[in-house]
């Protein structure tokens, strides 16, 4: 349901990080292309936090819209990865983001990854997020706009057996959460929707987060989820392997007073 490369809501993931050490824990950080295009204004643009080959692949976009989005979700992962890592900003564009597909081992596509941390990207119509953790901690991520209506069998397809009946006629929001839910469980799995949702069962685990009961998978089975502040209009989840909830970043805590010159 979104262009995947894999704040207004409350949620898990309330909290701050300020600093400009390295980080420790699972940390995520949501915003808007638009706002994302701004915060990068006196840096000189989306483009100085970007490989040549990004730049390049961005602008093969025809829409407008389309290049944006592409172009900051990128900006987001690296600079995520780079603040992580203890960084200064404009050290995001020299990182080297490697591929690798889990279900043809392909390295010309499939998941992006840097060195030293785990991450994971999501991007959905105007706004985006990424996640950033330990090397070889599961994280995954999914952001969704909230929509009008669900696709036909989403029901089915999405939700575990024991679930359906707890999902009340016409919640599309609810639905949708089950969704972002499950997605990023699958994404820090490796997995994606080479397994169908329907096959993970979301238990709450308190602290508004649930844990996946999946004993077929074992990369799955076990892992925690919950949701996380986003943009209004949107929903979105962030699952790690850690158990304990992910961490909020703003914008300030990426750029950080005096790490981005003007």
């Amino acid at each position: 349901m979104t262009a995947d490369d894999d704040g207004a809501g409350r949620g898990v993931g309330a909290r701050t990080v300020v600093g400009s050490g390295a980080l420790t824990g699972v940390v995520f950080l949501s915003v808007l292309s638009r706002k994302l295009e701004s915060g990068c204004a006196p840096a000189g643009g989306l483009g100085a936090f970007l490989s040549p080959a990004e730049v390049t692949a961005a602008g093969r976009f025809r829409r407008v819209e389309d290049r944006l989005d592409y172009a900051a979700s990128h900006v987001l992962f690296r600079l995520l990865a780079a603040r992580w890592l203890g960084l200064p900003p404009l050290a995001a564009a020299g990182l080297g983001v490697t591929r690798l597909c889990s279900g043809c081992g392909s390295t010309q596509h499939g998941k992006p990854a840097v060195e030293g941390v785990s991450l994971s990207l999501s991007r959905s119509h105007g706004a985006m997020i990424a996640a950033a953790g330990p090397a070889r901690t599961p994280v995954g991520a999914d952001i969704e706009r909230l929509p009008d209506r669900l696709f036909d069998g989403f029901d089915e397809f999405v939700a575990a057996p024991g679930e359906r009946g707890q999902l009340p006629t016409h919640d599309v929001a609810g639905r949708l959460r089950l969704w972002v839910a499950k997605e990023a469980v699958l994404k820090a799995a490796g997995l994606g929707l080479a397994v169908e949702p329907s096959s993970v069962h979301l238990t709450p685990a308190g602290c508004s987060l649930f844990v996946a009961d999946c004993p077929g998978q074992p990369k799955v089975h076990g892992l925690t989820v919950g949701p996380v502040p986003v943009p209004e209009g949107y929903l979105a989840a962030v699952s790690a392997g850690s158990g304990l909830p992910p961490v909020s970043l703003s914008l300030a805590d990426v750029f950080g007073a005096g790490r981005l010159p003007r």
